[in-house]
């Protein structure tokens, strides 16, 4: 019998492969109270969903607390940039979390990300081409990275040529929230976030002083966004929806697309699956989402004493609502632990989360992944793992999985389909 006990999220190989401690617990104990910590972790779909559809119990805004910044934190940003981020999307609740989910929504329109197909494919058809005639690449930073990276560029309105920044500032920005962080880097982490902020107040200052017309970008649509009743965003509230739209429009899509390259090599039919069918490059990318869920768990507070899962849970507990165990919840997802392209419900997953705090990237998210899968499989007629016997390392983090590395070798095919 699998026991809970026996594992803990900060053993480094739990991390790499948490899918036995996931069953455990929904198994023997769904709603656990993880010693080391003294957070309880939430297994089960229900129960995730039940926390989610509860805002005002089960507070992001307090579940983002974890790590508190230390004095010198704190005097680094308000001396040298724009002070600690402002509670926006991620971080927040109602009704404070309304207004800014209006203004987003008017950045992440449909019509935008439905009339970005052709440009989705020819970053992405760009990217590998710019490894070469080479049979052989390492997905993380010649494929993974760029693509998202592009996009999100692009969308925010700025220069590729900065690319770098953003991916060192979006880590940066992701590593406080794993849980795993020295003091030492925490400094050094604020000190890229004080750069992030004065190179985008410079881009907010040329949006709010040019022509109408000039810019046509997510970054000009929030800089110009009016809500009635309600006052523009300043520039605290602008960098901190960028931020988020940083990390969330490269960093989990990265992750999720080495992930499904990883699974192509583990399961070589895939490939030529997808190639007869090309609807399958949808569903493929779902079932990725789901399996490899590449925001693991958010943290949420509880906001006064309740009961999750048949337990108890004192007012100002912490809880971790792991996702991606709920999306291997075998009462939802029969045969949980495989790939099914035929699934029914294929979108029900928590990958992007639920409710109100659901992804707003999440349709764009989809389309680069669809796409992406598409291509290699028109591109490829076979992958596999290159040396086969590599390990597979993962960046450590409470947080968000993500293969640090990956190098695979591949056969192209003769013609496109």
């Amino acid at each position: 019998m699998l026991n809970p006990d026996d594992y803990s999220l900060i053993d480094e190989d739990v991390q790499k492969c948490p899918f036995d401690f996931y069953k455990a617990m929904r198994s023997e104990c769904p709603v656990y109270e993880m010693p080391e910590t003294g957070f309880y972790i939430v297994s089960k779909y229900d129960d995730c969903m039940a926390a989610l559809r509860d805002p005002m119990v089960f507070s992001s805004k307090m579940g983002f607390r974890v790590i508190e910044n230390s004095e010198e934190v704190d005097r680094i940003l308000e001396e040298g940039g724009y002070g600690d981020q402002v509670d926006t999307l991620v971080t927040n609740d109602p009704p404070s979390h309304t207004r800014y989910r209006q203004y987003v929504n008017r950045a992440f329109t449909v019509q935008r990300v439905s009339g970005m197909e052709p440009y989705i494919q020819k970053i992405i058809s760009d990217t590998f081409a710019d490894i070469g005639d080479k049979n052989h690449m390492e997905v993380v930073t010649e494929f993974a990275i760029p693509i998202p990276m592009k996009i999100i560029a692009d969308q925010l309105g700025v220069s590729r040529d900065d690319m770098g920044k953003f991916k060192e500032w979006s880590d940066g920005a992701v590593e406080p929230l794993g849980g795993l962080i020295t003091p030492e880097r925490h400094i050094e982490v604020t000190k890229l976030m004080v750069e992030f902020q004065h190179y985008f107040v410079d881009r907010i200052k040329e949006r709010q002083d040019a022509k109408e017309g000039v810019y046509d970008d997510m970054l000009n649509d929030l800089v110009q966004a009016r809500v009635e009743g309600e006052e523009p965003l300043d520039y605290r509230e602008l960098l901190s929806i960028l931020l988020q739209l940083l990390v969330a429009g490269n960093e989990t899509t990265t992750n999720t697309i080495a992930s499904g390259v990883l699974l192509l090599c583990r399961n070589p039919a895939l490939l030529n699956e997808i190639y007869e069918d090309d609807s399958k490059a949808e569903k493929f990318a779902e079932e990725v989402l789901r399996l490899e869920s590449p925001v693991q768990g958010l943290f949420r507070m509880t906001t006064q004493d309740t009961e999750l899962g048949g337990v108890k849970i004192p007012e100002g507990s912490m809880l971790n609502l792991r996702y991606a165990s709920a999306n291997r919840d075998e009462k939802i997802f029969p045969d949980s632990e495989n790939m099914d392209l035929s699934r029914k419900g294929i979108r029900r997953h928590l990958a992007f989360g639920s409710g109100i705090h659901s992804c707003i990237g999440s349709q764009l998210a989809r389309k680069e992944l669809e796409y992406t899968f598409s291509f290699l499989a028109k591109q490829l007629s076979h992958i596999e793992l290159d040396p086969q016997d590599q390990p597979v390392e993962y960046h450590p983090s409470l947080i968000l999985r993500g293969i640090k590395k990956l190098d695979v070798s591949f056969v192209r095919r003769k013609a496109d389909k």
